[in-house]
Parts: structure tokens; sequence; C-alpha cells
């Protein structure tokens, strides 16, 4: 018998989901720090990872539209 009655199987997130998760919030960070180039001149990769950056963002928006609406 579970603790309070927690049980990962009713938790609604699966390890994938994590995984994709953990994922798309380091390929946040990573397009974040590459979007820092627009403010020092670097137009190339500051678009670049502003594109990247927000990809994860319209991806994690699209779940929720799926899943919700």
């Amino acid at each position: 018998m579970s603790l309070l009655g927690s049980n990962a199987e009713d938790s609604g997130v699966s390890l994938r989901t994590a995984v994709l998760l953990a994922c798309s919030l380091f390929v946040f960070h990573l397009g974040r720090g590459w979007a820092r180039g627009l403010v020092e001149g670097d137009y190339l990769i500051g678009i670049v990872g502003l594109l990247i950056a927000l990809a994860p963002v319209v991806w994690l928006l699209l779940v929720i539209r799926k899943a919700y609406f």
C-alpha cells in the first residue's frame, strides 16, 4: 500500500514527457544565450538563437492546445 495514496501511475506525467520537457528546457536555455547576440551586435547568431529559443515555447503551446482545446 502506498503512503497517502500517492501513485506514480496516476500522476499524469510519463517518463517520456519528463525527458522531452528537460530537453526542451535545455534548448530554450541555449537559444536564449545565443539570442543575446542581438544585443551585442552579432545579428546572425542572435536571430538563430531567437528562433531556437522560441521553438520549445511554440511546441509546448501546441501540446497544451491539443490536450485541452
